[in-house]
């Protein structure tokens, strides 16, 4: 009998290790997704659960240890050298959230009772994966930033993010998901980091802007840029790659070596760089944004704020688009 007793026992222990197993591996468990050719290990990911506010990004919220430790600035992006003058900055709060099914929402926002000589004020979701730490010297603008960096010299990289962009409809406004350097971006030396543009979906008055999408390496503030739009007249066309106004999700990823950097579409090879890459950047971190500046892809882009389709409105406040992110992974090339 006392045999039988410490063999039930000892299935019961086995039996609830083995739940308790499970379940961990079930809460850590990272979905399948495609690959490129290799061995792929997962190094960093957010897969967006819960509920509230995102914990691995950080809004732009200055570009001091101060400002960003105070909240005192507002990220200023566009077309103003102060808050009262801006044209649209990005938000702390409410431009962006968890929804509690596993994806992040961001948003742009104008005001309907706040404007200023750019007319109504624009919030935005501007979010990164650095933040500004601490002041230093020996850093190009004095600033040292911290967080979640990315670069391939110690393996190649691919970064990937799973985004609905149907609702990004207002004009003059554009999701994009990409890299940058706050501190070596556009210094002329691409090796040191610049700004990459995985994807970019602007919307505008003029048609050919409902199915076009866009990636870039920017490395100088002049003349120092590679870039390609995909729209219904190139070649591929955008919609022989991806339709960006349908209700599904689609994967943009980012295959990155010190020699190359090829873009896909779910899993579909549709542009590669090849000079002028980033390979050994410092502080190239990740960045998903919700923007706007008008008729910033086109002289006649029109104004979402105030024209045009959008997503929602109240007496408030305009909501011009949003897009939906599942999530974002960035894998690292085992090597041989």
């Amino acid at each position: 009998m006392r045999e039988r007793f410490y063999f039930i026992c000892q299935s019961l222990t086995v039996t609830v290790l083995t739940f308790v197993l499970f379940q961990a591996l079930q809460a850590n468990h990272v979905p399948s997704e495609w690959l490129p050719a290799g061995d792929w290990l997962l190094d960093w990911s957010d897969e967006f659960t819960g509920e509230g506010t995102v914990e691995k990004w950080y809004p732009m919220l200055g570009y001091t240890p101060e400002e960003f430790a105070n909240k005192s600035s507002k990220g200023l992006r566009w077309n103003g050298s102060t808050e009262a003058s801006a044209q649209m900055y990005s938000a702390r709060k409410g431009q962006h959230w968890l929804n509690g099914d596993g994806q992040l929402i961001i948003r742009a926002s104008s005001s309907r009772s706040t404007s200023n000589e750019n007319g109504p004020i624009v919030e935005t979701a501007y979010l990164m994966t650095g933040f500004p730490q601490s002041w230093d010297e020996s850093e190009p603008t004095k600033v040292k930033w911290s967080g979640k960096f990315v670069s391939p010299q110690e393996g190649a990289l691919y970064i990937s993010a799973r985004v609905r962009t149907d609702q990004v409809v207002g004009h003059s406004t554009w999701f994009a998901f990409w890299l940058f350097s706050q501190t070596r971006a556009y210094n002329g030396n691409p090796i040191d980091g610049t700004e990459v543009d995985v994807i970019e979906i602007a919307k505008g008055a003029k048609s050919y802007l409902d199915h076009s999408f866009n990636v870039a390496n920017h490395w100088a503030k002049t003349g120092g840029s590679e870039s390609k739009q995909f729209n219904p007249l190139s070649d591929p066309t955008a919609l022989s790659l991806v339709d960006v106004m349908d209700s599904d999700y689609h994967i943009y990823g980012l295959e990155w070596s010190t020699d190359w950097m090829k873009c896909y579409v779910d899993g579909q090879l549709y542009y590669t760089f090849t000079d002028n890459i980033p390979s050994d950047p410092i502080d190239m971190m990740l960045m998903l944004t919700m923007e706007f500046q008008l008729n910033a892809w086109d002289p006649q882009q029109g104004d979402g704020r105030n024209s045009g389709p959008f997503v929602s409105e109240t007496e408030q406040s305009r909501e011009m688009s949003r897009a939906v992110i599942d999530y974002v992974r960035v894998y690292r090339a085992l090597s041989e």
